[in-house]
């Protein structure tokens, strides 16, 4: 039972998942709120510049989960 709750699988997995990806959403809602809340104020340099940042982190999250199969 020890080994379920150090494995990152199975149901004790299962709620630290959850809260992870719900700490996700709410980061993703928070940047896309700052987003349009600037409204004009931000550029359109600055939008693609954070827009490559979330690339690359989609890119980066890709990369780690096919290293982990």
């Amino acid at each position: 039972m020890e080994e379920q709750k150090t494995s990152n699988t199975g149901p004790a997995a299962e709620p630290a998942l959850a809260d992870e990806l719900r700490e996700l959403g709410t980061s993703l809602s928070a940047l896309g709120r700052t987003a349009f809340k600037g409204g004009r104020v931000l550029s359109v340099e600055l939008l693609r510049s954070v827009r490559g940042i979330v690339d690359r982190a989609r890119e980066e999250v890709e990369r780690l989960a096919g290293e982990k199969k």
